[in-house]
């Protein structure tokens, strides 16, 4: 496999904006991949990260090489998005088990992966802490800092590789359990002060986050320039939700990377929302009919961490007819790819409207929620 003709990522403005397929429980087709890529290319972005925790050999077999058909699919989504103008970065997440205490054979594991993911086309290599354990004891028995170990062979990657690392760190949020000063301390010291470091902020699904002091306590000590993993709308931590609320609380000058659903045309749409496209109108424009606006409260945004639970846009309970009209309108006369993926979303919030206001027969409740769920509802558990 020959390395494609791309510009060289150093030419290319080093702000990026665009989409992180990183998210649980979905694994998208190339197919899909490349609708993405030109739906980031008509938003003028310019990134797509691919690191899908469901890919196996990006994080729990991550020593293992890709097959020749991946790399030949890799290598072909990644010509076809430098034609349009879109950088493709390539996540590698040995963070589950990686031996930094006789790290030799890992390291050449981890490099002969970066090198057959950038001879493939890739624009940069992002080397991933995200999501691991927090107990580093093994390190301390083998004499070792945790933040150190990271920044080091960051550095040792970027000086292997002939394209750009970007790290992202363990503790990549406030909320993330940890020694912060000691990490942040090891990054500043010991990495090279030209790998950009992604990190969510304050919170890892974040109410607010930018660039200029509310990149959380950790993102603030930080000397290495950072570019923002966005949580606002993925929903595999909470996969009965769907939220399609607007786009606040960024700035739209910051570098940012949002990380989506898995639902391709869901994605394609959220994006629009995190370009600055009004919502009613990136709606209109997907298809929805206009019976949607009386269950956008139901699909605003999450609950962020410190906020009060109870809101105030739900109905009473006596007054929800609107609420089921528009969703037997989306659900039987609304047809599209779109709505298919929104449609265990609408059903799901057809039956809680139905238990919020008591009026879900106990045999459609019983056949339609879980055994747990059920017996908690009628008061027959255990």
């Amino acid at each position: 496999m020959t390395d494609n003709n791309k510009t060289p990522i150093a030419l290319i403005p080093p702000i990026h904006r665009g989409y992180i397929e990183g998210y649980y429980g979905h694994l998208l087709s190339w197919q899909e991949r490349r609708y993405l890529l030109a739906h980031l290319s008509a938003l003028q972005c310019n990134t797509y990260l691919y690191a899908p925790k469901e890919d196996v050999y990006h994080r729990r077999q991550w020593r293992i090489p890709y097959d020749t058909d991946f790399i030949a699919s890799f290598s072909a989504f990644a010509t076809e998005a430098g034609k349009i103008g879109i950088r493709v970065l390539a996540g590698i997440a040995p963070g589950l088990d990686f031996d930094f205490a006789a790290p030799d054979g890992d390291k050449s594991a981890l490099f002969a992966k970066a090198d057959a993911l950038t001879k493939a086309g890739a624009d940069a290599i992002v080397l991933m802490f995200d999501d691991i354990s927090d107990d580093v004891s093994h390190l301390r028995e083998a004499g070792l800092q945790e933040g150190v170990c990271h920044a080091m062979l960051a550095t040792s990657l970027a000086a292997h590789l002939r394209v750009p690392v970007i790290l992202v760190p363990r503790l990549y949020s406030d909320e993330i359990s940890g020694d912060h000063d000691a990490y942040a301390h090891a990054l500043n010291q010991y990495l090279d002060p030209e790998i950009s470091i992604l990190l969510c902020g304050k919170a890892i699904v974040a109410e607010t986050v930018n660039l200029q002091g509310r990149a959380g306590y950790i993102g603030n000590q930080l000397e290495n320039p950072l570019i923002i993993w966005d949580n606002l709308y993925c929903n595999d931590y909470c996969p009965r939700r769907l939220f399609l609320g607007p786009y606040q609380g960024r700035v739209a000058q910051d570098p940012i990377l949002l990380n989506g659903t898995g639902m391709p045309q869901t994605d394609a749409l959220l994006l629009s929302l995190m370009c600055g496209h009004p919502q009613k109108q990136v709606l209109r424009d997907a298809g929805v009919p206009d019976a949607v606006e009386a269950l956008l409260p139901f699909f605003n945004l999450p609950v962020f961490s410190g906020q009060v639970l109870a809101s105030p846009e739900v109905p009473k309970a006596s007054d929800i007819s609107g609420a089921l009209a528009a969703i037997e309108i989306l659900l039987w006369e609304w047809k599209s790819p779109l709505a298919l993926e929104w449609y265990p979303y609408l059903f799901g919030l057809k039956h809680d409207l139905l238990l919020y206001a008591n009026e879900m027969p106990e045999e459609r409740l019983a056949k339609t929620q879980t055994i747990a769920l059920c017996a908690k509802l009628l008061g027959t558990e255990k």
